[in-house]
């Protein structure tokens, strides 16, 4: 996962997030402070979005369907994993009413998941807390390890 996947994720459904929240052109361009006319490039695919404006959507927009169809239950986590390879850190993990996550591995109260959409994988506790999440595959393997040897 990189800021370019998650920008490439969130463009093309940019105007239909602002048509799911039901904003003019004017509304959203404001909320995600940019012209109106820059707005209407976006959408029409004239204009590259930044990086900037990718993350606002993500975090402004974060209980979009749309966005949530393909960058999973918190979009601000996968924009996090773009730019920080690993994240350590105990917060109750998203939920909903879609399962986006599948379950690679269980030891005692650990689960490791990979999300079906995003790819990208976290490590919960018992309590539904994430503590670990990263877009690697083997890094996640060698994390969820560290925790079933603390366990033995």
């Amino acid at each position: 996962m990189d800021k370019l996947t998650v920008i490439d994720l969130v463009l093309p459904r940019l105007k239909l997030i602002r048509t799911e929240m039901d904003y003019t052109q004017d509304q959203m361009a404001d909320i995600l402070g940019i012209s109106k006319k820059t707005l209407v490039q976006l959408e029409k695919g004239r204009q590259e979005l930044s990086w900037t404006v990718a993350v606002a959507v993500c975090a402004l927009f974060r209980e979009s369907a749309l966005l949530r169809a393909v960058m999973g239950d918190d979009p601000v986590e996968l924009a996090e994993i773009a730019v920080h390879p690993e994240i350590h850190k105990r917060e109750l993990a998203a939920g909903g009413t879609v399962n986006w996550w599948t379950e690679i591995g269980q030891w005692q109260q650990y689960r490791l998941q990979q999300h079906t959409t995003g790819g990208h994988y976290r490590i919960l506790g018992d309590d539904e807390r994430r503590l670990f999440s990263t877009g690697n595959k083997e890094k996640a393997l060698v994390e969820f390890k560290k925790y079933m040897d603390i366990m033995n």
